[in-house]
């Protein structure tokens, strides 16, 4: 028996020893490439390149297997090896890119993430599924739009609304810099040109440590270097709309590195334009919205272990536009505004091995503006149709005048230094840096004497449209320190620990997170984090939080930073090679946000003496001043939310060969709340049911349909209790004073021998979001066209938005009719909207 024992033994160590492992790396012939499937089809098991290009598979049996290397553009590569027992073998890869990138279209937008990677509620894009997204206009914001977590606030902005926080509230780096406002059109697209990026991470929720100053989300945005194999090469996109080049290649000179250059406009001005001012609608002088920008990055490098980075950007959005004598609606609106964006800025990347990475970074960005705003508005309370087509001269009782003009100007520069070690198998990470801020607003409001009255009656409105001048210089002071620890092969640990001063505030703060990731098998992974987030008041986040905040020192100094608490757990599994779910569930907790202070002011009420007429102003009693609130531009910590939810995101990658499907499918149960003055409100932008299908056919070669489909349940509303008659203030004595409240009158439009009648007010009440609009849907279609002639390769594309025409509610107008009833008018978002464009490759 013991021999027979024996014999086992031996046996059995020997096939267990008959296994062996592969590594290596895969690029170019030049440069890494991240995100490569390495796939064993005989075993059905796999890896993906990380993104230094390296991948490693473990415990392969001892035989010669076939290894499948395939990635997006790139030519699929099939290789025999010999794995050897107890031995790792290397096989380093040279990937060619394809001709015609027809993956590029078809793949989805995903990338996979490392099991050791804690991170939760990443979002890795493949910047390249921005260009081809159906409805996407080539813009990486609205890309984002499309995928689980993130909503938009309308068809009309490239905002991001994540998990119940709002944009401000979203943290925008490029290259390692913090940009402000980076939207161009006033928010209709963003400010990255996918032809230049290279990377795009959305972090909705447990951000790490070496990101800080906001409380919900971060979007990294890393701009591509450019193509040193060659010496020149491009790219052209043009559309009905706009158009884009990129152009790059290497250093002259044999000078080490490369550069990159690009350029995008709109031209709206020019073919739009011309049709508008023939019909009269516009002033000759009219100047439509249009920008452009100008991006460059230049590369050199490396030189022993040093590499330079250079990038600039300079970009201006421009309007003036002058309501025409042939218009045919009763208002008139002229605008001014010119909006410019600069960045420059200057990194040194020192690795002198491979195992540590240290990056500085410093920058300058400037981003300012002027608006000039005059308006003759007609009366809200009016039905509109009743005037359409009117005399203008007749107009002038029913129009409130309205002037606004203000400059901000928000310069800031930057110093970051961003140190990483690789010990073991361990990531360390720390980080030190500051911003230099200066922060100008200069805003002015000119109300005509109608509009002054109503206000003066009605302090509530009157104190947030206050005039308001102020100069911020200040310094935000920034360091973290975060480690990846390797507990087990399956377990991995990540604490870690931030420290901001905020000297607008003269206050610090130390912000912990941890983070986990437990695999529990090489195709599912579990992930988990908590973690402690602040944000200042700026500003310079005035854009996106759609507030005017007076940030005089009086007031900071009593203000406490923003803070958030998250708690995230999600666990993902990969069903196929090419199919993966992901389920992920979140609690985010809110404590001192910033709003406006509400102070007591004095409003009016009044009643119909009954049996009389109500279109009379002696049918009602003498206005009686009563209690009300009043809202001021004074910042005061007095709101407390939470927001959470779960998320289910199905996907789909086109790797295997003859695949043609790719895309995914979410969706997304959220529920956002904020608490003020003892009062449940909804957020905002609080939908509770959220879908997402994207996807992508290959028909063949030549020939690809992409189609977009998005559900969302209606945002809150306010709708109004009913109507109240319009208290001002009137000089009745002749004393020069308008100090004595009165009921507002004004002959009927159409009737000027007509006595006075009582002029009313919509009555929202203290009914506050107390309503939901009607649910949102689209459908998207993009159809593309693949072909090479002259040598070169085009990409023909028709991009329908809104393909059934839904008539998507953004907001109503509430009027009064005749028989003093609540009238409404529905204002819509996207008719079905087709474009046309090409791209072409040189």
């Amino acid at each position: 028996m013991r021999f027979i024992f024996s014999i086992i033994l031996i046996y059995s160590s020997i096939l267990f020893s008959q296994t062996g492992n592969l590594k290596g790396k895969v690029t170019d012939g030049r440069i890494p490439i991240p995100s490569v499937n390495v796939f064993v089809p005989e075993l059905g098991i796999g890896d993906a390149t990380n993104t230094d290009g390296e991948y490693h598979l473990k415990n392969l049996p001892a035989k010669e297997l076939e290894i499948r290397f395939s990635a997006v553009g790139y030519e699929t590569e099939e290789i025999e090896v010999e794995i050897l027992p107890d031995k790792t073998i290397e096989l380093n890869v040279i990937l060619k890119e394809k001709v015609i990138e027809v993956q590029t279209v078809v793949v989805t937008a995903l990338r996979q993430q490392e099991q050791k990677d804690t991170r939760t509620s990443l979002i890795d894009l493949n910047p390249k599924s921005a260009k081809i997204l159906a409805g996407g206009v080539e813009d990486v914001f609205r890309t984002l739009q499309s995928l689980p977590g993130v909503i938009a606030p309308n068809d009309f902005s490239s905002q991001l609304i994540v998990r119940g926080s709002g944009p401000d509230q979203n943290l925008i780096i490029m290259d390692d810099i913090e940009v402000f406002n980076p939207y161009r059109l006033y928010g209709v697209i963003s400010m990255f040109n996918p032809d230049a990026v290279s990377d795009v991470n959305l972090i909705s929720g447990g951000f790490p440590a070496k990101y800080g100053d906001r409380l919900s989300a971060v979007l990294d945005v890393t701009n591509r270097e450019g193509d040193a194999s060659k010496a020149f090469k491009g790219n052209i996109n043009a559309s009905i709309v706009d158009a884009n080049i990129v152009l790059e290649g290497r250093n002259p000179f044999n000078i080490k590195g490369s550069w990159l250059i690009n350029s995008r406009r709109t031209y709206y001005d020019l073919i739009i334009e011309p049709f508008v001012k023939s019909a009269g609608l516009v002033d000759d002088n009219t100047s439509f919205p249009n920008f452009y920008d100008f991006q460059a990055k230049l590369v050199f490098g490396p030189f022993n272990g040093s590499k330079i980075l250079l990038n600039g950007i300079l970009s201006r959005d421009g309007v003036n536009v002058i309501s025409g004598k042939d218009r045919n609606t009763p208002d008139s609106v002229g605008v001014f505004n010119i909006t410019r964006n600069d960045v420059l800025a200057a990194a040194w990347h020192f690795a002198p091995s491979k195992k540590l990475l240290n990056k500085v970074v410093v920058s300058w960005y400037k981003n300012n503006g002027d608006t000039d705003f005059d308006s003759q508005i007609l009366d809200p309370s009016l039905n509109r149709s009743t005037f359409e087509d009117a005399i203008p001269d007749t107009l002038k009782p029913y129009l409130l005048g309205f002037k606004f003009n203000g400059t901000f100007d928000y310069r800031k520069i930057s110093f970051d230094d961003k140190f990483t070690y690789l010990w073991g198998e361990n990531t360390f990470e720390a980080g030190v840096g500051f911003d230099k801020m200066e922060t100008t607003i200069d805003f002015n409001f000119e109300l005509d004497p109608q509009l002054e009255a109503i206000f003066r009656a009605n302090p509530q409105f009157r104190a947030a449209l206050s005039d308001i001048k102020d100069v911020k210089n200040y310094n935000r002071y920034r360091a973290y320190v975060q480690n990846n620890f390797k507990v087990t092969n399956r377990f991995y640990f990540n604490p870690s620990l931030r420290f901001d001063y905020y000297d607008l505030l003269d206050k610090q703060y130390v912000a912990p997170r941890i983070s986990m990731s437990y695999a529990i098998d090489e195709i599912t992974t579990l992930r988990t984090v908590w973690g402690i987030y602040y944000q200042s008041p700026g500003y310079e986040k005035l854009r996106d939080q759609n507030v005017l905040f007076d940030l005089d020192e009086k007031f900071t100094k009593s203000l406490e930073a923003e803070k958030a608490t998250h708690y995230v757990i999600g666990i993902e599994r990969w069903l196929t090679n090419e199919w993966s779910l992901r389920f992920e569930s979140y609690y985010k907790n809110f404590d001192n946000l910033i709003v406006q202070k509400i102070v007591p002011g004095t409003r009016f009420i009044t009643e119909l003496i009954p049996g009389k007429d109500p279109k009379l102003s002696a049918s009602w009693t003498r206005p009686v001043p009563v209690i009300g609130d009043s809202v001021t531009q004074i910042p005061v910590n007095n709101s407390d939310g939470e927001a959470y939810g779960f998320e289910f995101f199905l996907a789909k990658r086109n790797i295997e060969r003859g695949s043609k499907l790719s895309g995914w499918i979410s969706y997304s149960l959220a529920y956002a709340d904020r608490y003020e003055s003892g009062e449940t409100l909804p957020f905002r932008f609080d939908q509770r049911h959220t879908v997402n299908v994207v996807l992508n056919y290959e028909f063949n070669s030549w020939f690809n349909v992409g189609v977009r489909w998005q559900y969302g349940s209606g945002f809150p509303i306010s709708i109004p209790l009913g109507i109240k008659p319009r208290i001002i203030y009137s000089d009745t004595n002749g004393d020069g004073v308008f100090d004595t409240p009165v009921i507002a009158t004004r002959k009927p439009f159409g009737n000027p021998n007509a006595e006075g009648q009582v002029i009313y007010d919509i009555d929202f009440g203290n009914q506050k979001l107390n309503s939901r609009k009607p649910a949102y849907h689209r459908l998207d279609i993009r159809l593309n066209f693949l072909a090479n002639f002259w040598n070169l390769d085009w990409n023909f594309y028709l991009d329908v938005v809104n393909v059934y025409n839904r008539k998507n509610v953004i907001g109503y107008d509430w009027y009064i009719t005749d028989d003093l009833k609540l009238g409404r008018e529905q204002n819509n978002m996207f008719p079905i909207l087709p474009t046309i464009g090409f791209a072409v490759k040189f």
